[in-house]
């Protein structure tokens, strides 16, 4: 009774404080929005510069802004902080991407994040997020950052740690689920997930941090203060450890301004939520919009937020959905919101995609919980490390078993090229029918539980 009575008088609290910040928060929003379409349209000065060096030989000097990926001894890597060079006293500083692949060297054994690197090779034009691409260049210099990234190399123990007790690759798997890391990853796995639809559970995105942020908050179900400080340290964190991708830039935002008004016992419209996230990533960096992994998120996003809730109430009233039936309504929503940018962007689907995530992911909480408790065990108390490293293995195992399983069914992938227009249409069609949905099952989003407690649903 005490506990309700305090969360109660919270409530009102922050109530008064709520209804008096809410005309400034529409106007903030909407000022914000205004703000990152303006952003969006301004010609890009520095793209300009580099398409202007298309097809001549430069020189690039810049810092790794992402992890590089490694495949077939070749190096892929994003630069930014560009200094561009085209003679030796004919040089420009250039706040751009660009896109650069080479052969790995003995002078790029030590490649990571936050690295400075210069390249020579010929200009090319970019494409998404890129303003410029460059194959087949050659390696100059290679500076370790300095200082060092505190952040990744506590990411590089702790992976060894985890890589001591767990093998390859489910080793490989339990690093993606918990930090993105897909290089570390097989390419013969990456195909797979690719195939099964089942990629999303190794991006740096909003899964990883929803599954850390509920388990944070049922720990600390007793205090809500302790619950979001974590949860927000953690969110910083992860983002320390897993770098600045698009897609993590929004996944964390929303996860720390849902935490916040979880707290203060205020529900939040889904539309403002998004409208907010997207608004702000855009005024960071215009050109996240062409990002792929930005779209997908934000589509992904939408469809849980948006299209679950319609789908839910459509089908199951005012019901509670099981778990198995909740993951396949989130799934569905998911797939359908990033369906015409998928068909678009890479012409293929696979048709039994929804399968895998069922089995799969109820229990990757588990895995991840088990696999983070192996890498920081394993240098304090080594025969639970191991241990635990074997019970992760088990369910990793599993997961890679279905997902062979599912991935040798290469005759599940439809191959549908989509135009622009298309997919434009779909969209369009999409949402024709989650207006009639919603209308026809009277869903209020603004009941929508963006962050839920595990026992408040009992």
């Amino acid at each position: 009774m005490r506990a309700r009575s305090l969360a109660q008088k919270r409530k009102t609290r922050w109530g008064r404080l709520w209804q008096w910040l809410k005309v400034p928060a529409n106007i903030f929003i909407i000022a914000l929005v205004i703000l990152a379409m303006i952003r969006v349209a301004t010609p890009d000065r520095d793209a300009e510069i580099i398409h202007e060096l298309e097809s001549q030989e430069v020189v690039v000097r810049g810092r790794l802004y992402e992890d590089p990926d490694l495949e077939d001894n070749s190096y892929r890597v994003r630069i930014r902080d560009l200094t561009l060079c085209t003679g030796e006293n004919d040089c420009s500083q250039v706040a751009a991407n660009v896109f650069v692949m080479f052969r790995a060297t003995a002078i790029t054994d030590t490649l990571e994040r936050g690295d400075a690197i210069a390249v020579r090779g010929q200009m090319r034009s970019g494409f998404g997020a890129f303003a410029g691409s460059i194959y087949r260049a050659t390696v100059i210099s290679h500076t370790k950052s300095d200082p060092p990234d505190r952040f990744l190399q506590i990411r590089n123990w702790f992976s060894a740690g985890v890589e001591e007790y767990i093998a390859a690759p489910e080793s490989s798997l339990a690093l993606g689920y918990m930090l993105g890391q897909k290089r570390a990853l097989p390419s013969a796995l990456l195909q797979v997930l690719a195939i099964t639809g089942l990629t999303h559970i190794v991006v740096a995105s909003g899964a990883n941090l929803t599954i850390i942020t509920r388990m944070l908050r049922r720990l600390f179900s007793r205090s809500r203060i302790s619950a979001l400080i974590l949860s927000i340290i953690a969110v910083g964190f992860m983002v320390g450890v897993i770098g600045l991708a698009p897609s993590l830039i929004r996944a964390s935002l929303v996860s720390i301004l849902a935490l916040v008004a979880w707290y203060m016992g205020r529900p939040v419209h889904p539309v403002r939520l998004i409208l907010l996230a997207a608004a702000t990533t855009l005024v960071m960096s215009p050109t996240f919009i062409l990002d792929m992994g930005w779209q997908l998120s934000f589509a992904a996003f939408i469809g849980v937020l948006l299209v679950a809730p319609v789908l839910t109430r459509f089908f199951y009233g005012e019901k509670k959905p099981k778990t198995l039936s909740q993951i396949m309504i989130e799934t569905t929503a998911a797939t359908l919101t990033t369906l015409p940018i998928l068909l678009y962007s890479f012409g293929y689907i696979s048709l039994l995609s929804l399968i895998p995530n069922l089995l799969i992911l109820p229990t990757i909480p588990i895995a991840m919980l088990l696999a983070f408790a192996t890498g920081v065990l394993a240098i304090f108390f080594a025969p639970l490390a191991e241990l635990l490293g074997w019970l992760a293995t088990v369910i990793l195992r599993y997961h890679i078993s279905v997902m062979n399983i599912f991935g040798e069914m290469e005759f599940a992938l439809l191959e549908v090229e989509w135009s622009l227009w298309q997919a434009a249409v779909a969209y369009a069609v999409i949402l024709v029918i989650w207006v009639a949905m919603k209308t026809k099952s009277k869903t209020r989003l603004l009941e929508v539980n963006i962050v839920e407690w595990e026992h408040e649903r009992k």
